[in-house]
Protein backbone atom coordinates (compact mmCIF):
# COMPACT_ATOMS: atom_id res chain seq x y z
CA UNK A 1 0.00 0.00 0.00
CA UNK A 2 1.63 3.22 -0.85
CA UNK A 3 1.75 6.19 1.88
CA UNK A 4 0.48 9.58 1.40
CA UNK A 5 3.91 10.75 2.03
CA UNK A 6 5.11 9.22 -1.32
CA UNK A 7 2.31 10.77 -3.99
CA UNK A 8 2.91 13.61 -5.76
CA UNK A 9 1.67 17.24 -4.68
CA UNK A 10 -0.95 18.60 -7.18
CA UNK A 11 -0.40 21.61 -8.70
CA UNK A 12 -3.37 23.13 -9.97
CA UNK A 13 -1.59 25.92 -11.63
CA UNK A 14 0.81 23.48 -13.30
CA UNK A 15 -2.31 21.58 -14.51
CA UNK A 16 -4.03 24.79 -15.64
CA UNK A 17 -1.09 25.30 -18.18
CA UNK A 18 -3.67 23.18 -20.55
CA UNK A 19 -5.96 24.93 -22.36
CA UNK A 20 -8.70 22.55 -21.69
CA UNK A 21 -8.22 22.22 -18.20
CA UNK A 22 -8.68 25.70 -17.85
CA UNK A 23 -11.89 25.39 -20.24
CA UNK A 24 -12.82 22.67 -18.04
CA UNK A 25 -12.04 24.67 -14.40
CA UNK A 26 -13.80 28.10 -15.60
CA UNK A 27 -17.11 26.10 -17.07
CA UNK A 28 -17.76 23.89 -13.51
CA UNK A 29 -16.86 27.25 -11.88
CA UNK A 30 -19.81 28.71 -13.67
CA UNK A 31 -21.87 26.15 -13.32
CA UNK A 32 -21.62 25.55 -9.68
CA UNK A 33 -22.60 29.62 -9.63
CA UNK A 34 -20.48 29.94 -6.74
CA UNK A 35 -18.40 33.11 -7.12
CA UNK A 36 -15.32 32.07 -4.38
CA UNK A 37 -15.54 29.04 -6.96
CA UNK A 38 -15.26 31.39 -10.16
CA UNK A 39 -12.61 33.84 -8.79
CA UNK A 40 -10.82 31.16 -7.68
CA UNK A 41 -10.49 29.03 -11.74
CA UNK A 42 -9.65 32.47 -12.65
CA UNK A 43 -6.97 32.88 -10.37
CA UNK A 44 -5.44 29.60 -11.22
CA UNK A 45 -5.82 30.09 -14.90
CA UNK A 46 -3.95 33.68 -14.50
CA UNK A 47 -1.24 32.40 -12.95
CA UNK A 48 -1.42 29.68 -15.35
CA UNK A 49 -0.72 31.97 -18.00
CA UNK A 50 1.33 34.46 -15.95
CA UNK A 51 0.14 37.24 -13.90
CA UNK A 52 1.86 40.13 -15.12
CA UNK A 53 0.70 39.42 -18.82
CA UNK A 54 -2.97 38.95 -17.49
CA UNK A 55 -2.77 42.42 -15.35
CA UNK A 56 -1.81 44.29 -18.80
CA UNK A 57 -4.22 42.72 -20.71
CA UNK A 58 -6.82 43.60 -18.56
CA UNK A 59 -5.77 47.14 -17.85
CA UNK A 60 -4.94 46.66 -13.93
CA UNK A 61 -1.88 46.49 -11.88
CA UNK A 62 -0.65 43.28 -10.93
CA UNK A 63 -1.54 43.25 -7.23
CA UNK A 64 -4.89 44.38 -7.87
CA UNK A 65 -5.24 41.29 -9.76
CA UNK A 66 -4.19 39.55 -6.98
CA UNK A 67 -6.45 41.07 -4.63
CA UNK A 68 -9.65 40.63 -7.08
CA UNK A 69 -8.95 37.31 -7.77
CA UNK A 70 -8.00 36.38 -3.67
CA UNK A 71 -10.10 34.49 -1.34
CA UNK A 72 -10.86 37.64 0.64
CA UNK A 73 -11.51 39.64 -3.13
CA UNK A 74 -15.01 40.92 -4.33
CA UNK A 75 -13.94 41.99 -7.70
CA UNK A 76 -16.84 44.09 -9.19
CA UNK A 77 -18.46 42.82 -12.20
CA UNK A 78 -16.40 45.07 -14.74
CA UNK A 79 -13.32 43.55 -13.49
CA UNK A 80 -14.34 40.24 -13.42
CA UNK A 81 -15.08 41.43 -17.57
CA UNK A 82 -11.89 42.91 -17.96
CA UNK A 83 -10.02 40.13 -16.19
CA UNK A 84 -12.10 37.35 -18.92
CA UNK A 85 -11.45 39.30 -21.77
CA UNK A 86 -7.30 39.11 -20.80
CA UNK A 87 -8.21 35.84 -20.55
CA UNK A 88 -9.87 34.83 -24.24
CA UNK A 89 -12.50 33.58 -21.82
CA UNK A 90 -15.69 33.65 -23.46
CA UNK A 91 -19.14 33.24 -21.44
CA UNK A 92 -22.25 32.46 -23.18
CA UNK A 93 -26.25 32.51 -21.33
CA UNK A 94 -29.00 29.87 -22.09
CA UNK A 95 -32.32 30.21 -20.74
CA UNK A 96 -33.16 26.67 -18.84
CA UNK A 97 -36.52 24.95 -20.33
CA UNK A 98 -38.77 23.24 -18.33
Amino acid sequence: MMKISELETFDSVEAAADPLVQEELINMAWEDGDIPALTHALSVIAKARGMTDVAGKAGITRPALYKALSPTGNPSLSSLIGIMKALDIKASFSTRHV
